[in-house]
């Protein structure tokens, strides 16, 4: 999975506001490789501007020329973590990945999986459209999350073809977080080429800006969710217009995410 300008955006956006723990315990689910669409020197200029401490400034410095140098052999992912390590200031990171760094865990995401702890930010940057069994994953991504935490979810919204099982449509997140009572901090829609981010602060707001002919052929959806503070079982959502209809209306925590409204205004 590739990490972008968006998501570097997304992550400062996150910082800025106020909403990373100190020092976190980082999982990815995917190993996040540095995409290519933001320039060294932009990442150098994060170290300068987002590192208080003159040593470790220092320290990420040194260590991004010896990666840039070829010192490594997995160059882009060492940067995703350079950049994880400047912006948010990361005591731990895992991440699980049969294709990425020695490192990563090589666990098989379609079942469920125990690590003995929970992390303050989950990272899903385009890992779970390549996982048959989606129901588990997203179990799996509650059940590792602390209670309070972040979930930072990016999968294929339209194009995308052939990449992976499945793409998402916006009511996906919103019915995910109504179900299980997840603030909806950040969710958007995205391109790369152009670069374009449109946040959707409303439920309905995809679906005019598909009326309106405002959509592109190639797309991402974001959706940056904070679990509740207490913890609970994870439930499978059910579709908002189906919710109340025929008199059946499921037990659903009320929260944000029905409503459709984020907690993170536009930047």
């Amino acid at each position: 999975m590739g990490i972008t300008h968006h998501d570097r955006a997304v992550f400062l956006r996150l910082r800025s506001a106020g909403l990373i723990p100190p020092r976190p315990s980082i999982l990815e689910l995917g190993e996040g490789a540095w995409y290519g669409d933001v320039p060294f020197e932009t990442l150098s200029e994060d170290i300068d501007d987002l590192v208080q401490d003159e040593q470790l400034r220092e320290e990420l410095h040194l260590r991004m020329a010896g990666i840039l140098s070829g010192a490594t052999d997995y160059r882009a992912w060492d940067l995703v973590k350079l950049f994880f390590r400047a912006c948010l200031d990361y005591r731990k990171y895992t991440a699980i990945d049969f294709h990425g760094t020695p490192e990563a865990l090589k666990i098989d995401l379609n079942y469920p999986v125990s690590l003995g702890e929970q992390f303050d930010i989950l990272i899903n940057a385009g890992t779970a459209e390549h996982i048959f069994d989606i129901g588990q994953f997203f179990r799996t991504a509650h059940d590792l999350t602390r209670p309070g935490g972040l979930m930072v979810h990016v999968m294929p919204f339209r194009g995308w073809l052939e990449h992976g099982f499945y793409s998402f449509n916006s009511t996906f997140y919103w019915d995910l977080a109504a179900a299980n009572g997840y603030t909806m901090l950040i969710h958007g829609y995205a391109e790369l080429k152009p670069p374009r981010f449109i946040d959707l602060t409303y439920r309905k707001q995809i679906l005019e800006l598909a009326v309106g002919g405002h959509l592109g052929k190639n797309a991402t959806l974001y959706a940056v969710m904070q679990k509740p503070a207490t913890e609970s079982a994870f439930r499978a959502p059910i579709q908002h217009v189906y919710v109340n209809s025929g008199g059946f209306a499921p037990e659903t925590p009320a929260d944000s995410g029905r409503d459709g409204v984020v907690a993170v205004k536009p930047g």
